[in-house]
């Protein structure tokens, strides 16, 4: 398997750009929930300097126009997934656009970010972002780790600690309390802890992967046909699709389980598509594959959690070309 040194991730406001700011200031100002003091903000910045008015004008332009240079091949909830016509760049290697183009493919990701629900994050007590992960110690001495864009909202009573998984992924450590439950819920899921350590993920479809490290949980579907409950004992998973019933637990590896807890990424003859699949959780830059007929390849090997470098491994490996569009939006092409 390929291995690759962990590297650092650069501080959040790398490559930000006049343009940048012209497209935040766009958006804001096209929302349609305008405060009176954030439209002052907007005036004295585009009063401020003509670099200003011009990088603001430019936005105004290209929004019209970005829709033409690109192409709806990419599906999701909403709005769709754009991808643009591409510019030939080295093998293997980072090509960009010029800034035309690298704005107007921002405007849309903008676009696309006004779409993204935030109620998560307003409802949660603890949250992180895209790449970052989390330690958080409960009042009852029960440790939560998060993982990357995740959140959960507490509910605590005299009764029991109930937790709900609102977006993403995280393990659960459970402090002994022998008069309360502890009770994680994710999706339509319910998961009780019959021991110490385990793991949920809700993913974006609805489904919920629960994965036991220490002792044992009992999942459930609460007022759902079917058994009651089922054990997950330490070292299997339980894959429930989000509908239907629940399925049984299987053997996995705890080695590949853990692996984000240990600051890798480790796929196992996993297609191209499902990999960038996981980096696009990893990275607030949009990873766009294009291509059926690179979507298949096969990926396996062990990799830091750093999507840009994992991106540009697969690259070199595959042959392919990485075009970064700004710096919301990179396309992984041949």
């Amino acid at each position: 398997m390929i291995h690759f040194p962990l590297m650092q991730t650069e501080p959040e406001n790398a490559g930000e750009t006049l343009a940048d700011v012209a497209i935040d200031w766009l958006v804001a100002m096209r929302s349609g929930s305008v405060s009176r003091k954030a439209r002052r903000d907007f005036e004295r910045w585009f009063r401020q300097d003509g670099a200003h008015r011009k990088a603001y004008a430019d936005a105004e332009a290209l929004w019209t126009r970005a829709a033409r240079a690109l192409q709806d091949n990419y599906k999701f909830d909403a709005p769709p997934q754009p991808t643009l016509a591409l510019r030939p760049a080295s093998s293997g290697r980072r090509g960009y656009w010029k800034p035309g183009l690298a704005l107007a493919a921002s405007l849309i990701f903008g676009l696309y970010l006004a779409w993204s629900p935030v109620t998560n994050w307003v409802l949660s007590d603890y949250s992180t972002r895209a790449g970052e992960q989390k330690r958080v110690v409960l009042a009852d001495g029960s440790r939560v780790l998060l993982n990357t864009e995740s959140a959960i909202a507490l509910d605590w009573s005299a009764g029991r600690r109930r937790i709900v998984l609102l977006k993403g992924q995280a393990e659960f450590k459970v402090a002994k309390d022998a008069g309360r439950l502890f009770e994680v819920e994710a999706g339509n899921t319910s998961i009780r802890a019959l021991g110490t350590v385990f793991e949920v993920f809700e993913q974006d479809s609805g489904a919920v992967d629960v994965s036991v490290s220490e002792h044992a949980v009992a999942v459930s579907l609460p007022g759902e046909p079917g058994p009651d409950t089922i054990r997950v004992g330490q070292g299997w998973r339980l894959h429930y699709a989000g509908h239907g019933k629940l399925e049984k637990p299987v053997v996995e590896n705890l080695n590949r389980i853990n692996a984000w807890k240990r600051g890798k990424l480790i796929f196992r003859d996993q297609s191209l598509a499902d990999v960038v699949a996981e980096l696009n959780r990893y990275t607030r830059a949009r990873i766009l594959l294009k291509g059926s007929e690179i979507a298949g390849l096969r990926v396996t090997g062990v990799f830091p959690i750093d999507a840009m470098e994992v991106l540009d491994a697969l690259a070199k490996t595959f042959s392919l070309q990485t075009t970064h569009v700004g710096p919301w939006l990179v396309i992984l092409h041949a």
